[in-house]
């Protein structure tokens, strides 16, 4: 009979502890996401922005939220630039002195 009654304790309390860490850990994947969220759409806009400069679509940021970030990065700088070809570089007259 004894048992029962401490069975029936500790089962109370480690229910009630299970809420206390379920509640816990909602918490602190609420205040996670508060602030990955911003970041990562702050990431995301400079990285259209880049792209938009160089002559891509903007919708290939979206590239920088997979796992291949760097392989795109590599592939990216030594690609052509649609934007560079518009592009008329006037050089300065010479100097003389």
């Amino acid at each position: 009979m004894i048992e029962g009654f401490f069975a029936l304790i500790f089962g109370l309390i480690s229910g009630v502890m299970g809420l206390f860490w379920l509640m816990i850990s909602a918490v602190s994947l609420a205040l996670l996401w508060a602030v990955i969220l911003p970041f990562a759409l702050l990431w995301g806009w400079m990285l259209a922005r880049i792209l938009s400069r160089a002559g891509y679509s903007p919708w290939w940021a979206l590239i920088g939220f997979t796992p291949l970030l760097p392989l795109a990065v590599w592939i990216f700088a030594f690609s052509s630039w649609p934007a560079a070809a518009r592009t008329v570089v006037l050089m300065p007259p010479e100097r003389r002195y």
